[in-house]
Formats: structure tokens, sequence, C-alpha cells
């Protein structure tokens, strides 16, 4: 199947209301919770996270989105649309304004792009199952080593290669596997002491992504045995 990104460039970023959004700084919003929802965008480079936040004041990262991504598919939806979360720039970002009219004017002559894109909000909901199997069913350690390992994939080596620096906050990175400020800031010390990470002001570098997902592996593997064992 045809890349959602190869799909939007082909087909999208040259009709004339398709605007460019150049240089966003961290912490831009790009789109806010509940706001009336009339545009998708593409993110040319950069990363954005994607935040619910509750009543209470409680919240959750649902997803950090990297180049060649697309978010607010909730334009799709018939009626009142409106976004479910905030967008939020992580990273110097340059995104494509997409309006709904133009959007759906593409769908009508391009099988390729809506096919990308159905794709592209599929693998969306299976990662959404998956966050909430590994919030179920797996402790804090074993969520941060697997996150760290997925965020690397978003972001290019160091220029020295001596691993991957990911620009994520330890208050953003609770946010993002479920758990307290506190939980996450004392596993991550203890995974730094193990030399899986490196800790510095919002800043987590990783030295290895390979050893990190291999960390995940056996540990979700000896979770398997103790639940066979017990049972």
């Amino acid at each position: 199947m045809t890349s959602l990104a190869s799909a939007v460039r082909s087909t999208l970023l040259a009709e004339s209301d398709v605007s460019r959004l150049t240089a966003l700084r961290r912490s831009t919003a790009v789109f806010s919770q509940d706001q009336v929802a009339d545009s998708v965008y593409y993110i040319d480079d950069g990363l954005v996270k994607l935040t619910r936040t509750n009543g209470t004041g409680g919240r959750i990262i649902l997803a950090v989105c990297g180049a060649g991504h697309v978010i607010g598919e909730e334009i799709l939806a018939e009626g009142s649309r409106t976004y479910y979360t905030e967008a939020e720039v992580l990273t110097q970002a340059n995104l494509y304004r997409i309006p709904r009219e133009a959007l759906l004017r593409t769908f009508a002559s391009s099988q390729e792009l809506a096919g990308a894109l159905l794709d592209h909000i599929l693998q969306r909901k299976l990662a959404l199952a998956q966050k909430v199997e590994l919030l179920c069913l797996h402790d804090v350690e074993y969520r941060i080593l697997y996150y760290l390992a997925e965020l690397s994939k978003l972001v290019k080596p160091n220029e020295d290669g001596e691993g991957y620096q990911l620009p994520i906050t330890q208050l953003e990175l609770a946010d993002l596997i479920g758990a307290t400020r506190e939980t996450t800031s004392t596993t991550l010390n203890q995974l730094e002491r193990r030399g899986l990470v490196k800790l510095s002001r919002r800043l987590l570098t990783i030295p290895s992504p390979h050893t990190l997902r291999d960390a995940a592996s056996a540990k979700g593997s000896i979770a398997n045995n103790n639940s066979h064992v017990a049972s």
C-alpha cells in the first residue's frame, strides 16, 4: 500500500487552500481539546504530542507523532466535530494545515489517498489498543522501556553516534506511560544506574534502543513466567 506521506505529497500539498506552518517552537499549540475540528495537519518534520485532559486536570499523552504522520482525523466525522486531544509541538516542527474541504475534495479523486489515510487510522487504533494493554498488564519499568525504544524511532541518532536524544521531560514521560512523576523519576534513576538511559534537563538520552527492547523483552518474559507459576 502507498505510504501516507507519499500520498499526501502527491495529491494534497499542491491544493491552493493548504498552508505551511514553519519553524513552530516547542509548546506551540496546533489545536486544542474540544476545539471545533476544521483541518488535519501533516507533520513534515518535528514531533507533536497528543494529550487528553479530564475534568479534574488529570492527563495522558495518547501519542507522540513524527514526520509523515497526520493528526486531527476527527474532521472526518459527520455532524458536530471537535478535536479529542490537544496537539502540542515537542520539537521545532514544520506542518501543513489541510482544511476539511481540501481533504474531502481530494478524496473524491484519489483512491490512493483514501486508502493510505484509512491504513494510517487503523494503525493509530491498533497503537491505542496496545497502549491500553500496556497500562493494564505491565508495570512502570516495562512501559518506560517500551516507550523510550518506540520514541527513539522518531528521532535521528546523535551526530557523534552516541545514542539518541529524546526531547521529552520526565513529567511528559509520566503522562505518556500513565504513571506519577515520582514513580517515573525513581524508575528512570534505576535504569540510569543500569546504563540503559542518561538523564539531563528536558532530555533523555538512549545509548541503545536495541538494548532497551532486549530489556523490555526480558522483563516481559519474567512477568509471563510468574503469571504461569501463579496460575
